[in-house]
């Protein structure tokens, strides 16, 4: 946000300029002027937030300054401050909506209170009007799948897509809202760590870049569960994520990569289907591609989670940790084949998902007691 400091006398604006620290209210920039006829020029070109200014001044007056500020359109709210213990003058400054008259010497504690409205008033309205927009996306209304403000960079991408698991029985009203300050904290997060985010419908599309295709994986990963985690704690609501894990090179791939994402997040998840019917589906995916790198991770990519929460929500339904259950239905699978099929020790070790043999058998004979070979052979007496 923008501060303008307006005074005829250059000492006022200098101690003015240092009386605050205006960085922790709100305002990263401070912009001076010691003519009103430079103060105008500053305020079309540079659109402060907020202006202090003296109201009796050569030229244009402080008074005459606030009516150009309501003619032109511009949101500045302005405190004057003056000399002269005037009713007239605070009277009508007030009238065309100037946020304080304060007298010279300054109070300090007064004037930082008037700030910290003025950022505060500011940011609400950005948020209002933010919303409209996210109101207007939900009922249909099209929007350019990516914003301009969106900065070229020449490195690739990942695309990471998020989105809210709502109450199906919350009011259109409700859910929008909800969804809205879930999106506005994750975006705001994305924002602190470096990553362009916008808004798409009732989705959050994060894009991470990187030099190759291993850094932008490990940025993506980092990013979508610290962001997921954050909203989560924040909304007590799942907020789940896909991260399409193709290496984009232009910000026109984006609409495509999206419609991937979304169709990925529509998967019958815990806001569309009971949890005894998302828990069966877990075990029927690990039962039928136990074999292959099922991490926890992956398993959450798969059924659109935060890894947190499907660990904590996998272990509720079981009573086990997914990795436990996993170990558990390998050594079943296991056992199947050395008991059904010809397969070497190893062969079977593959198949059940572990590359490394002994590390299977070590696994095999710490679950059953026995060493795969050892439980083959007892079985075939």
């Amino acid at each position: 946000m923008k501060l303008l400091i307006v005074d005829d006398e250059p000492i006022i604006v200098r101690g003015l300029t240092q009386l605050l620290d205006y960085k922790t209210l709100g305002f990263d920039t401070v912009l001076t002027a010691t003519k009103s006829s430079d103060a105008l020029i500053c305020l079309r070109r540079e659109h402060p937030e907020a202006m202090i200014s003296d109201i009796a001044m050569p030229g244009l007056t402080g008074l005459e300054l606030l009516r150009l500020i309501k003619s032109d359109g511009l949101h500045t709210q302005v405190i004057f401050i003056s000399g002269y213990r005037s009713f007239e003058y605070a009277q009508e400054a007030i009238a065309l909506g100037a946020k304080d008259y304060l007298l010279k010497p300054v109070q300090t504690e007064k004037l930082s209170e008037d700030l910290k409205a003025i950022a505060s008033s500011h940011h609400a309205r950005l948020e209002h009007t933010r919303f409209q927009r996210h109101m207007q996306s939900l009922s249909g209304e099209k929007s350019s799948p990516v914003p301009e403000s969106i900065e070229t960079d020449s490195r690739p991408f990942f695309l990471v897509a998020f989105h809210l698991a709502v109450d199906s029985n919350q009011s259109n009203l409700s859910s929008g809202l909800m969804h809205f300050s879930a999106l506005s904290k994750g975006e705001a997060y994305c924002a602190e760590h470096g990553c362009s985010a916008f808004l798409r419908e009732d989705y959050l599309l994060a894009i991470v870049r990187g030099q190759d295709e291993a850094e932008c994986n490990a940025a993506a990963g980092s990013l979508a569960k610290g962001c997921a985690e954050m909203v989560e704690k924040a909304l007590s609501r799942p907020f789940n994520y896909v991260i399409d894990r193709t290496l984009h090179h232009s910000t026109q791939e984006i609409p495509e990569a999206f419609a991937a994402c979304k169709i990925k997040l529509s998967m019958p998840h815990r806001d569309q289907q009971t949890e005894d019917s998302l828990i069966d589906k877990m075990k029927e995916y690990i039962a039928a591609h136990c074999g292959e790198d099922l991490t926890l991770d992956a398993m959450s990519d798969i059924f659109a989670m935060n890894p947190t929460y499907f660990s904590s929500f996998f272990h509720q339904k079981t009573g086990l940790k997914y990795k436990d259950y996993l170990t558990r239905v390998r050594m079943t699978e296991a056992k199947r084949l050395l008991l059904k099929t010809d397969l070497k020790i190893y062969e079977v070790s593959e198949r059940v998902g572990y590359a490394d043999v002994r590390y299977f058998s070590q696994t095999f004979a710490k679950v059953t007691g026995v060493l795969p070979k050892e439980y083959r052979q007892s079985h075939q007496r």
